[in-house]
């Protein structure tokens, strides 16, 4: 630590100084240590003293110049530390994948607001996620602001380019369509299919919390399923069990008379089919729809299961509309809201934290409720 003192100069005149450690170069890891003397008053050696300690270190970063790849490297240590195992494999794919091609090799004191805006500009044309690449972007960069090794984010000095306005089909089924779905659903020859996509319509949980459900999850007596983890990939295409999205994702809700009676069945089935196997399935922990070896099952897996109806119904002479496993959560939100449910229920029962959510998409999967309130209204005026 530096020492500053009072000392009289060859002409008898009170001066000020300061000697002794300055700082350490975070290159080299060598003290820096010396004297200044001359300063008439403390307050200037002190203000001296904080400048030269600012440009060793500022020195220090300069000649360091380290590249986006390093300050990748070291952001991803800190990020395994912060966020859950499937945010961390998100980032990763996003970031190897676009990113570090385009600026991996640059030092960060080169790399510019007009080269990064070009990026983006080439991530809008070819790919429908180019914001969350920007924004992936933009996090490992403030960490490096965050850490003194950039002056500035230059990638949210981006301007982000408008959406690309694109048609989308619909994705959710109405009333009957839903029901002429898993009438033909019960006809094939697995009941896995018809408990799992009338559980995700009828309660309008998220495919990877339907992957991620116990049997204990379940309670027959109270008419209720509870809705508390998750399943997903880590960086290393893991499948592993974490906390839902948001607080909000835990929630209890209820079951009508007609899905408990379904998933008893299916759960009778699997135990059935399982005992068979030598496969115990009585443990507290059992999943409710476990793969072949009792196991969790990778999410996508409800997409090849759909494909597989899809493709059943096609050869049997059904022209279904064809919808995601997350269109039955869409699906579960038009009709709760046909069947007169409140804003608040539909949130708390979909879990979203946010009501905004639950509105958007309500606004597009709910054309039969708006021919309603235009009936409503006509009948209310009666001219």
């Amino acid at each position: 630590m530096a020492t500053f003192k009072q000392y009289k100069d060859k002409d008898n005149k009170r001066k000020w100084q300061f000697s002794g450690y300055i700082a350490t170069d975070p290159i080299t890891e060598k003290k820096v240590v010396t004297t200044r003397k001359g300063f008439d008053t403390k307050a200037v050696a002190t203000q001296e003293f904080d400048k030269l300690k600012a440009s060793i270190l500022k020195a220090s970063r300069n000649r360091r110049s380290i590249t986006f790849q390093e300050l990748y490297d070291d952001w991803l240590l800190q990020h395994r530390k912060s966020v859950k195992p499937s945010t961390v494999a998100t980032n990763r794919r996003f970031i190897e994948g676009h990113v570090i091609p385009k600026f991996g090799k640059l030092k960060l004191d080169k790399i510019t607001v007009a080269y990064c805006q070009k990026c983006v500009n080439e991530w809008h044309d070819k790919y429908k996620q180019y914001h969350y690449i920007r924004r992936a972007t933009a996090q490992v960069m403030s960490y490096g602001v965050s850490m003194e090794l950039m002056d500035s984010n230059p990638m949210k000095k981006t301007i982000l380019p408008r959406r690309k306005e694109q048609e989308k089909k619909p994705n959710f089924y109405n009333k009957d369509q839903l029901k002429d779905f898993l009438q033909f659903v019960e006809t094939l020859d697995n009941y896995r299919y018809l408990a799992f996509f009338r559980l995700l319509a009828i309660t309008g949980m998220r495919k990877s919390e339907a992957l991620a459900l116990y049997v204990s999850d379940i309670d027959s007596f109270n008419k209720t399923i509870t809705i508390g983890k998750t399943i997903a990939i880590d960086e290393h295409d893991q499948i592993i069990l974490q906390t839902p999205k948001t607080r909000s994702s835990y929630r209890t809700i209820s079951l009508d008379d007609e899905t408990l009676k379904i998933m008893r069945r299916w759960i009778n089935i699997m135990q059935q089919d399982f005992l068979k196997l030598g496969i115990n399935t009585s443990k507290k922990k059992q999943l409710l729809f476990p793969n072949l070896s009792n196991n969790l099952y990778y999410p996508q897996v409800a997409n090849d299961w759909l494909d597989w109806i899809y493709k059943k119904a096609k050869e049997s002479g059904h022209d279904f509309e064809v919808i995601t496993p997350h269109g039955f959560r869409h699906t579960a939100c038009s009709l709760m809201f046909e069947s007169g449910a409140t804003i608040n229920e539909v949130q708390k029962r979909l879990g979203h934290k946010d009501v905004k959510t639950t509105m958007n998409i309500y606004s597009h999967v709910t054309p039969q409720q708006a021919e309603n309130t235009s009936q409503k209204l006509a009948n209310y005026l009666g001219f």
